[in-house]
C-alpha cells in the first residue's frame, strides 16, 4: 500500500511539474482538481436547468424531446446538451482523480478525515444522477440500462422480479416513470450540493471556483467538444427488446458488463468492500506515526485581535469570550482535534516579533516544538557566528517541502519552519538589520501548499495587502521568495537571483556620481 502511495505521489509530481511548464503555476489545472470538479458540477447544473425547460416528461415526448434539442435551435441545442454531459463527465473524471491525488499526499489523515470522509460518498450520489440522466434521453441506451439496473437492485434482499417487468412491456411503462426519473435525476443533484457544502464545512478559505483562465477555458474546451463530438440519442427504445449491440457511456455505465461478467451479488458486494475501505482509510495504521503538534494560547500576549483564526487552514483557531480579568473582549482558543500544528496561526499574530525586548518573547499562540524564542535564538546564532564572508543568506525553509539543512555553508544557512505561512514578516527584516545581505523564503509549490494557505498568506504579507505586514522600509531587492517544493534547481536559481541583484544593487551604491 505504501509503495503504492509514494508510486503515485511520483507521478502527481512529475504530472504537475509538466503542467507548471505548460502553464502558469498559479493556472495549474493539476493544482485545482478539486475547483475544478465543482466548476463542472454547476456547469452541469445550469445547463441542465435550461434545458429541462425543452424536455417532454412523457412516454411520448421524451425521445423527442431530446432528439429536437440534438438538432434544432441553430447548434445551441447542441452545444447545451454536450455541456450537460461532458461536465458531468468531468465532475466524475476529475474528482475520482481528486480522490486519488489526496490520497497519495495523504491529505486523508488526522484533522483532513472530515473531508475525506464526507467527500466519498459524493461519488455515489454523482453516479445515480449521471445514470438517470441517460434514462431520460429514452433511447436503447436508456432502455438497456435501466433493464441492467433493475436486475441488478432486483438482487438486493427484499426486490422482486416486477421491478424488472416494468420496462418489458408498453403497458406497464407511464408518464409517472419518467416524472419519477425527472425527480431522482434534479434531487440527487441537490443533495450533491448539500454533500459539497458539508464537505468544505471544516476548511478555511475554500477555493471552491477556480481561477477565471481555468473556468473561462474549461467552458470554451466544453463547448469545442460539444460541436466537434456531439451527443447524440440512439434509436427510440422499443419495450418489446433490445438490440444486440450497444455504445455503452464507460463513465456512468461501467457497472452493467460487471454484472454480466460475474454476477450481481458478487459487484454489490465489491461495492460495499470498496465503500467501507474508502471511508477507513484515515484510520489505518502507518510504519510511523508523526508527533501532531497542537498550537496553544498564552493569554498574557493575546490581544483577541482574530487574526490567527482568520488565517488557520482548517478552521482550528476559535474566538471565545475572555477567561481571564484583562481588558480584551475576546482571546483565541485552539480546538486541538482540528490543529494541523502548521503554526500559521504564528505568523499571523503581532507579538511574534523578534524585536520585543524581552530575552525569552513569548507569542499570543505558539507551537510547542518551535516557538518563536527558539526560531530568535537561532536566527541570532547563525547571524553572529564567525564568518569571512560578507554575503550571508538566510534561507527560511518549509519542512513539507524539502529538508534544504545540507544547503548550510559559510554563504548561507536555513531556518526550517513547519510551513512557510508561520514566518511573520518581521523576521525577515530582523534578519536583515541583524547583517544578513538577504532573505530567501522557500516553500511547497505555488498554490499547492501542504497546509493550503501558507503560499498565499506569504505573498499578500510581503506585498502589505495582509496582516502582520512587511514594513515599506524594508528593502524588497533583499527578498526573494520561491516556491520550489523539493526541486533544488529552482531553490539554486532563486538563490543566484537574489545574488545577482545583491551585486547589482552594490555596484549601483559604490558608483562614483556623474558630474554635470
Amino acid at each position: 500500500m505504501r509503495g503504492l502511495q509514494t508510486t503515485i505521489r511520483r507521478c502527481d509530481e512529475s504530472i504537475a511539474s509538466l503542467f507548471d511548464r505548460a502553464f502558469a503555476p498559479k493556472s495549474n489545472p493539476w493544482r485545482f482538481l478539486g475547483a475544478l470538479s465543482f466548476w463542472c458540477l454547476a456547469l452541469c447544473v445550469l445547463s441542465g436547468i435550461i434545458a429541462y425547460a425543452f424536455y417532454d416528461t412523457s412516454v411520448v415526448g421524451a425521445y423527442e424531446s431530446g432528439r429536437r434539442l440534438e438538432e434544432g435551435y441553430f447548434f445551441l441545442g447542441r452545444v447545451l446538451r454536450g455541456i450537460h454531459r461532458y461536465s458531468a463527465d468531468g465532475f466524475l473524471f476529475l474528482s475520482v482523480i481528486h480522490l486519488v491525488r489526496e490520497w497519495a499526499r495523504g491529505h486523508h489523515r488526522g484533522v483532513r478525515w472530515f473531508p475525506w470522509v464526507s467527500g466519498v460518498p459524493l461519488l455515489a450520489l454523482l453516479w445515480i444522477a449521471g445514470i438517470t440522466g441517460f434514462w431520460l434521453l429514452w433511447d436503447s441506451r436508456a432502455l438497456y440500462s435501466v433493464t441492467a439496473t433493475a436486475e441488478w437492485i432486483q438482487a438486493l434482499p427484499g426486490f422482486s422480479d416486477l421491478l424488472t417487468r416494468n420496462f418489458l412491456t408498453p403497458q406497464s411503462l407511464t408518464d409517472r416513470f419518467f416524472s419519477l426519473i425527472v425527480f431522482i435525476h434534479i434531487g440527487v443533484p441537490l443533495f450533491l450540493l448539500a454533500g459539497v457544502w458539508i464537505h468544505i464545512q471544516r476548511i478555511a478559505n475554500v477555493r471552491l471556483w477556480p481561477p477565471k483562465v481555468l473556468a473561462y477555458g474549461t467552458a470554451l474546451a466544453l463547448t469545442a467538444i460539444s460541436l466537434a463530438v456531439p451527443v447524440r440519442s440512439l434509436d427510440a427504445a422499443s419495450a418489446g427488446g433490445l438490440p444486440a449491440t450497444l455504445s455503452l457511456d464507460w463513465f456512468y455505465m461501467a457497472v452493467h458488463p460487471l454484472v454480466d461478467v460475474s454476477s450481481a451479488q458478487a459487484v454489490w458486494m465489491g461495492f460495499l468492500v470498496l465503500f467501507i475501505f474508502l471511508l477507513s482509510l484515515p484510520w489505518w495504521p502507518r510504519a510511523k506515526t508523526p508527533v501532531q503538534q497542537v498550537a496553544f494560547v498564552d493569554l498574557l500576549n493575546c490581544n483577541g485581535c482574530g487574526r490567527c483564526a482568520v488565517d488557520c487552514p482548517f478552521g482550528a483557531v476559535i474566538m471565545v469570550p475572555r477567561s481571564d480579568n484583562l481588558h480584551h473582549r475576546q482571546q483565541a482558543s485552539v480546538v486541538s482535534d482540528m490543529c494541523a500544528g502548521c503554526g500559521i496561526c504564528v505568523g499571523a499574530c503581532p507579538s511574534s516579533t523578534p524585536f520585543r525586548r524581552i530575552e525569552d518573547i513569548v507569542s499570543g499562540i505558539e507551537l510547542p516544538e518551535l516557538p518563536v524564542a527558539r526560531l530568535r535564538k537561532q536566527l541570532q546564532s547563525i547571524l553572529h557566528e564567525p564568518s569571512n564572508v560578507s554575503s550571508k543568506l538566510v534561507l527560511f525553509t518549509c519542512r513539507q517541502a524539502a529538508d534544504w539543512s545540507s544547503l548550510d555553508n559559510e554563504q548561507q544557512s536555513t531556518v526550517a519552519l513547519e510551513c512557510a505561512g508561520m514566518l511573520p514578516p518581521s523576521f525577515a527584516e530582523y534578519a536583515i538589520r541583524q547583517g544578513a545581505a538577504g532573505v530567501v523564503i522557500a516553500g511547497c509549490k505555488s498554490c499547492d501548499c501542504e497546509f493550503r494557505l501558507g503560499d498565499r498568506w506569504v505573498e499578500e504579507r510581503l506585498q502589505g495587502s495582509r496582516e502582520p505586514r512587511l514594513r515599506a522600509a524594508v528593502p524588497r531587492e533583499k527578498i526573494e521568495v520561491v516556491w520550489a517544493g523539493d526541486d533544488q534547481h529552482m531553490l539554486d536559481d532563486a538563490i543566484d537571483r537574489l545574488r545577482a541583484r545583491l551585486r547589482e544593487g552594490s555596484s549601483s551604491s559604490n558608483a562614483s556620481p556623474i558630474e554635470p
